[in-house]
């Protein structure tokens, strides 16, 4: 080896050390960062997790309340610097997993938010999965670093590896055959123990690991169960807010009021769709879900289909009156506001009521309703058993069982059409609807 060879690989081996550490810290900060932000939502995550459409339910609820217990504890074991060479095999192995998630959703044309660092699912505001396929290839690199060489600086694996070393003898005692028996079996006896020393902490931090990871699944899962009253007087879980007599098309509309493409899909088909309902061609199932909740909008979705819930309360035509206004305009803008953007407050919710006739007692009602979110379990249970259901996408439009290909109105006639050759003849409502 030359003396430029050497002086490279001396330069290497004291360099390496500081740039696994790097690699560790950064690591172990991605998995505690992407786990305390999915921690919080436990029923969140799983919806996400069911979006990706590719794990039975078990698998999906177990990946959802698992894997950020699993994330927080690989970023531990990294962050302090401990079993990093297994921890870095399994956040290899975790990014393997996520990239052929994000492959498959790539090329099946989903349009999902990953869920990497909380939130999650559909989304409508297009989706391009490039930067979170590079950002797992480089962190998959990292990862791989490690497992090739956990040995880093400021960790307690150095610290303890410190304790291995043993002190080389002096010059007159290596002369000695005896001295180099004696040098040769302390280092041999220091290997040993080191090697037996990480086999017992490596198992038992794994065992422990797993516990914990199982025990995460319990905690998270009782995290989500839903607390609240699930009783409406003209809504239901199963069925939500029926409108209509039992007709020979029976529509279910799975829709979240923040859904730009459910106000598209009222704009194209709501004035037919309440035409049939009135004719008797038709009865809807409206089910108002929250899947486009965040912080931005501070929970939006959830708040405008409770406060609908609050007006079917009164009657099934008052909820659809204050259905059709979340969709139309006031005072010249649009009533629902931007996807990602700032959601109405109560108070503007509670505005609405006035403006589609709600007053005297069902007023003070409703107001009490909204502010209270009195129907606000209801709301994640709809929400819940839709994802549940496959539904994962709004609008979703189900005309006895079969979904809309298309949410415009050709589409809609041709599946209520189909429906009125195979059903009942229509027997027209003599009432006409406040909506």
């Amino acid at each position: 080896m030359t003396a430029r060879a050497e002086s490279s690989l001396v330069r290497w081996l004291t360099l390496r050390p500081w740039l696994g550490t790097v690699a560790r810290l950064l690591l172990g900060a991605v998995w505690i960062w992407a786990a305390s932000s999915k921690l919080g939502e436990p029923r969140t995550f799983v919806q996400a997790v069911r979006a990706y459409d590719v794990t039975p339910e078990w698998l999906s609820k177990a990946i959802g309340y698992g894997l950020p217990v699993l994330e927080l504890c690989l970023g531990i074991l990294l962050i302090i610097g401990i079993a990093v060479r297994i921890a870095a095999v399994f956040s290899g192995l975790l990014f393997v997993v996520f990239l052929i998630g994000l492959v498959q959703a790539a090329a099946r044309g989903l349009q999902l938010e990953c869920g990497c660092f909380g939130g999650g699912g559909t989304t409508e505001q297009g989706t391009s999965y490039t930067l979170d396929i590079l950002r797992d290839i480089g962190l998959l690199i990292v990862a791989a670093f490690l497992v090739v060489w956990s040995l880093t600086k400021l960790s307690l694996e150095d610290y303890l590896a410190r304790n291995d070393r043993v002190e080389v003898p002096s010059a007159k005692r290596m002369r000695s055959d005896q001295g180099r028996r004696k040098y040769n079996a302390m280092l041999e006896e220091r290997r040993k123990a080191a090697r037996e020393r990480g086999l017992w902490v490596n198992g038992s931090l794994g065992v422990v690991v797993i516990l914990v990871a199982l025990i995460g699944i319990g905690v998270q899962s009782n995290r989500a169960k839903i607390q609240g009253s699930l009783t409406a007087t003209n809504a239901t879980v199963a069925n939500g807010v029926v409108y209509g007599k039992k007709a020979a098309a029976t529509v279910d509309v799975y829709e979240d009021f923040q859904c730009p493409n459910c106000l598209n899909f009222e704009k194209a088909v709501g004035k037919q769709l309440d035409a049939d309902v009135q004719a008797n061609k038709a009865q809807v199932r409206f089910h108002p879900i929250a899947i486009l909740d965040s912080s931005s909008n501070n929970n939006y979705s959830t708040r405008a289909a409770n406060a609908a819930l609050c007006a079917s309360d009164i009657s099934v035509d008052m909820f659809v009156k204050y259905h059709n206004f979340l969709y139309g305009t006031y005072k010249g803008q649009q009533v629902q506001p931007p996807e990602g953007g700032g959601g109405r407050s109560n108070a503007t919710l509670e505005s609405y009521a006035s403006d589609i006739g709600i007053t005297g007692g069902n007023l003070t009602t409703f107001d009490s309703c909204v502010q209270t979110q009195k129907h606000k379990a209801l709301v994640e249970t709809m929400t819940e058993r839709a994802s549940q259901h496959g539904i994962n996408a709004t609008p979703t439009i189900l005309v006895n069982g079969k979904a809309l290909s298309t949410h415009d109105l050709p589409a809609w006639n041709a599946a209520i059409a189909a429906a009125l050759k195979k059903g009942p003849a229509p027997s027209p409502s003599v009432t006409p609807s406040g909506s």
